[in-house]
């Protein structure tokens, strides 16, 4: 199996011929006013190859629906989290726009809970818990090809679910997860806190860790999005990653957007 990181928090995985996108990002919308100067390049695969596109959470840094119907193959699939039974004012913000998209799209979209499993080709897909830092619905993926684990976790929070999804399916090959840490102060969500509503750097590391992770591929962990009242990510997530990495014996691998890794090889990824 081969990744390729395409911007932000999106992946691409390939495996004989066949490939699925994870929350794949194109244009987020409103959320683009708060680009910064330096940000990942946001790459398109092929149209219409992916077998499906799994999506861990609704928010349109994550949810991007227009780039998935071009990715994905007329018959392809969407995966996507449960909505809740009743939502709430705050999740018709937070995901409005994207649920309805996805419910106007002509591609066949299947809701999913932690638990559920589904087979899609060649590739075996399980969602896994995750912890939204906003409160909306959402889930982590581990995706299995040919022997090798990729496990997505979206744009979660630390949580105490890491040993056991190791327990119930085992070591992960690569954990691609976010490390950005970003304190949010948004108008919906009053009065303002200033605890990171996603992973940060350390935590990041340290559920590479207990995920007992041959490689951690960081993700949604650089300046693409700030903004200096609203979205304040760490400035220096890259060097704390690799300090806390090499302090705890993670092994890292930092992907440009557009390069492409072999899972198999991942043991021997350089730690920079």
């Amino acid at each position: 199996m081969r990744l390729r990181r395409l911007g932000w928090a999106g992946i691409e995985l390939e495996q004989q011929g066949q490939s699925l996108v994870v929350d794949h990002l194109l244009d987020p919308g409103s959320f683009a006013a708060f680009f910064g100067e330096k940000r990942d390049r946001l790459i398109s695969p092929k149209p219409g190859r992916a077998r499906a596109a799994l999506v861990t959470h609704l928010h349109r840094d994550h949810a991007d629906v227009a780039a998935i119907e071009l990715a994905v193959a007329s018959d392809g699939i969407v995966l996507r989290p449960e909505p809740r039974a009743v939502e709430s004012r705050f999740d018709v913000i937070a995901t409005g726009d994207a649920d309805h998209a996805l419910r106007q799209s002509s591609l066949e979209v299947h809701a999913c809970r932690v638990g559920d499993e589904i087979e899609l080709g060649t590739f075996s897909v399980t969602a896994t818990f995750a912890s939204d830092g906003l409160g909306s619905p959402q889930i982590s993926w581990l995706i299995k090809a040919d022997g090798q684990c990729v496990f997505h976790g979206g744009d979660t929070l630390w949580h105490g679910a890491w040993w056991d999804i190791v327990r119930v399916h085992g070591p992960v090959d690569v954990a691609c997860l976010p490390a950005n840490g970003a304190e949010v102060d948004f108008g919906h969500l009053q009065p303002s806190v200033t605890v990171p509503a996603v992973m940060t750097p350390k935590q990041a590391v340290e559920a590479a860790r207990a995920l007992r992770a041959r490689v951690m591929v960081p993700i949604h962990y650089n300046r693409t999005f700030v903004h200096p009242k609203h979205y304040r990510p760490v400035a220096d997530a890259r060097q704390q990653i690799e300090a806390f990495a090499a302090e705890r014996g993670v092994d890292v691998l930092f992907l440009q957007p557009g390069q492409w890794h072999d899972i198999e090889r991942c043991s021997d990824a350089p730690s920079r």
